[in-house]
């Protein structure tokens, strides 16, 4: 009798517990479900041919999320409209962690970019991201697209 009780009670017990709002997949995780979002902006709305410029990404982080020095933040240019000339050294700062949440990737406006249209940069980043309350961290990776002009 008294192992039908003890039974009873588990089995009323695992079927309350998911209406309570108990996610055990986040508890121990200490970091959201959710990736940063990322948004691209250059450094000005218009360029003229063969003119360098730089794309500013910038993590949309939570306030106790931050974005690691390592691993390495690595971007895919799914454009071919502009020559991807590579990341700014972003390893400066303090810590651990990228300064500002925010990284700067130089380009190239190509020779031949017909004067009076328009480019959109588009591509993916992959980054780390981080809970700095305890450190525990996961692998992100957003879409980007930012808008430019050719003089």
């Amino acid at each position: 009798m008294k192992q039908i009780k003890k039974t009873a009670f588990l089995a009323v017990l695992l079927l309350i517990i998911p209406f309570l709002g108990f996610n055990a997949s986040n508890t121990y995780t200490g970091v959201s479900s959710s990736t940063p979002g990322v948004s691209a902006s250059a450094n000005k709305k218009s360029f003229s041919p063969g003119e360098s410029g730089v794309l500013t990404l910038t993590f949309k982080t939570g306030s106790k999320v931050k974005i690691p020095k390592e691993p390495g933040v690595t971007m895919e240019l799914t454009t071919d409209k502009i020559e991807g000339a590579g990341f700014q050294d972003y390893s400066g700062g303090e810590g651990d962690y990228i300064s500002n949440s925010k990284v700067k990737y130089n380009f190239k406006v190509p020779e031949n970019a017909a004067s009076g249209s328009s480019i959109t940069i588009t591509g993916s980043l992959k980054f780390g991201y981080c809970t700095v309350s305890d450190g525990v961290c996961k692998m992100g990776n957003q879409k980007f697209s930012a808008k430019i002009k050719v003089k």
